[in-house]
């Protein structure tokens, strides 16, 4: 099985500030879905409730 680096990018408004967020080559849903499965990494589904939290909290504050 081949393993790409995740990357993530952004869509910028004409002011600079961030629209859209992209990642790609990575799925937080799978993080999520399994998070009390015991055999999927901790690491990675607490690296995607981080993610969910900063998203949402910048949503509702920018």
């Amino acid at each position: 099985m081949r393993y790409e680096t995740p990357h993530w990018r952004g869509v910028l408004d004409d002011d600079g500030r961030l629209m859209v967020a992209i990642n790609f080559n990575m799925d937080m849903g799978d993080a999520w879905e399994h998070a009390d499965d015991p055999r999927y990494p901790e690491p990675m589904t607490a690296l995607a409730y981080k993610f969910a939290v900063n998203y949402l909290i910048y949503a509702m504050t920018h």
